[in-house]
């Protein structure tokens, strides 16, 4: 796997490390910062077409074309600080490097390493990566249109007025005796962070017991109940229990929040609304096939039908 992965970064490495030493010596360290650069698609050659219209030949390896598409799209693999160069500017290296690539490739079919089994197999791996991909893209971010994250923005937020929010800290203890005592000690003038960091049995008492900002909704009735009774600096009056144990409560805060704007929750909207497009299609995909599942030693586990019937 460490291999695999390593193979994988070997030519974007070289390609960023072969850029940036050949702008360095074009441009010195004092250079001007250029202007972005546009999508590869959208490069303009010297006769005023565009890459989609046409794709010229910029280069041939041992009878193998380069065209001017790969070089975009090997651009568009940069880090941030090279892809906003112009292209002009990063054309000679782009060139040079698909050269050197095609190079080793031809080299390395001459000498039969494409029958090597073990590279057969990463090879058979990536064409299946590559088949993943394209097919997620066809099925599941073809449904992710502005119509369907306006909808969406229109449902969890369009009817939603200002909400209140608290920001506060607890400390967890595992009976109603040690939580009391505790509360003696805060309004003995013990700090409650200090408390958090000794006593509570919850992993956020090594930051002070801080929960950060809640709605009433994101906690358990009785927590939220008591966090949305206290003012600013007060800790409640008793301690209160649920399944994990005893907590003791202080708000830090309270604000209110009018929900966002669409451009603020598109980002956050696109991202979920790609999880479950793709959650879809990943589960129409099985739906389609016998899938036959096996324990680490061989014995049967489960066996579906194309319908996702199973038998153990």
């Amino acid at each position: 796997m460490a291999r695999r992965k390593l193979w994988r970064t070997i030519p974007c490495a070289l390609l960023a490390a072969t850029l940036s030493g050949t702008l360095r010596a074009q441009v010195g360290p004092s250079a001007t910062p250029p202007a972005p650069r546009p999508p590869a698609a959208d490069v303009l050659r010297p006769n005023g077409q565009t890459q989609a219209e046409a794709d010229p030949i910029v280069a041939n390896v041992d009878g193998h074309p380069i065209h001017l598409s790969e070089l975009g799209l090997a651009g568009d693999t940069l880090p941030d600080n090279l892809r906003a160069m112009p292209f002009d500017r990063l054309y000679p290296a782009l060139l040079e490097r698909m050269i050197d690539h095609q190079a080793l490739v031809a080299v390395a079919r001459r000498q039969g390493m494409e029958d090597d089994p073990a590279i057969r197999r990463e090879i058979a791996a990536a064409t299946e990566q590559v088949l993943e991909a394209a097919y997620l893209r066809r099925e599941a971010m073809t449904k992710v249109t502005e119509e369907a994250i306006r909808a969406r923005y229109n449902q969890e937020f369009g009817s939603r007025s200002a909400t209140e929010e608290v920001r506060a800290r607890h400390i967890l203890l595992v009976t109603q005796a040690e939580a009391e005592d505790v509360i003696a000690q805060l309004k003995s003038g013990a700090d409650f962070a200090t408390l958090a960091a000794k006593l509570s049995k919850d992993p956020d008492g090594q930051h002070g017991g801080d929960l950060g900002f809640f709605r009433r909704e994101q906690v358990w009735p009785s927590f939220a109940d008591m966090a949305f009774s206290l003012d600013p600096g007060q800790v409640g009056p008793k301690p209160v229990h649920n399944e994990f144990g005893w907590h003791v409560i202080r708000v830090e805060e309270r604000r209110i929040v009018a929900p966002p704007s669409l451009p603020d929750a598109r980002a956050s909207i696109r991202d979920e609304l790609t999880a479950e497009a793709i959650r879809l299609v990943v589960r129409q995909a099985r739906a389609q096939l016998p899938i036959h599942e096996f324990n680490a030693d061989g014995s049967v586990r489960l066996d579906r039908g194309p319908n996702g019937a199973g038998t153990p």
